[in-house]
């Protein structure tokens, strides 16, 4: 009887144990913080899974999405479309969606793009959040984040030149501040290639 007694116990007790490690495990979620996602009317939370080789997104049916998702209420504006404003500053401090082409791309981290279309051009800086592929000039990139009309210094702007793959100029020829258009992202996708029709 008293070992029946000592036997019990020893499974109830194995038993309180495994059920507090269970909910332990469990209490740490991997979701993001809602509070952390900035403007949160205008994005989406996202789980990123991290890789110390290539940097991870998540796979969409429209192409792979880096950092946090937009809201797909929101009015995509085409690049062109939006530098007609920009050069007046309408937009300066101002949430944005645009879609345009990834001309260049950090060849160091992977922190920064630029979008460009003929001469204008907005480098868009992920703020070490989140790292992009090294090779997706070319690509077509919708980019959400807060637009800025600003201001380098010329060590930063030197910095950039150098993580340049093609730089336009040589770094020495970099004199004084350097005025820039700037978007600072919370979320990149790199859209699919676009399929080209058939003409046969």
């Amino acid at each position: 009887m008293l070992t029946s007694i000592k036997t019990t116990i020893l499974l109830l007790a194995i038993i309180l144990i495994s059920t507090v490690s269970y909910s332990q495990d469990n209490s740490t979620s991997t979701n993001p913080n809602p509070n952390d996602v900035k403007p949160s009317d205008a994005l989406k939370t996202q789980s990123v899974e991290t890789s110390t080789d290539e940097p991870a997104g998540i796979k969409m049916n429209d192409g792979i999405l880096y950092g946090k998702n937009y809201d797909e209420n929101m009015q995509v504006i085409n690049f062109s479309d939006f530098m007609t404003n920009a050069n007046a500053n309408d937009n300066n401090g101002k949430v944005v969606l645009l879609k345009g082409n990834v001309s260049e791309v950090c060849q160091e981290m992977g922190c920064w793009m630029m979008m460009s279309e003929g001469k204008d051009k907005i480098r868009v800086t992920t703020s070490h959040n989140f790292f992009l592929p090294k090779d997706i000039a070319g690509s077509n990139a919708i980019v959400i984040g807060t637009f800025k009309v600003t201001e380098i210094s010329e060590e930063e702007a030197r910095h950039y030149n150098e993580e340049s793959k093609n730089p336009a100029v040589k770094t020495e020829d970099i004199k004084g501040p350097q005025k820039e258009y700037e978007i600072e992202a919370f979320g990149i996708k790199i859209l699919n290639p676009e399929i080209k029709p058939d003409n046969n």
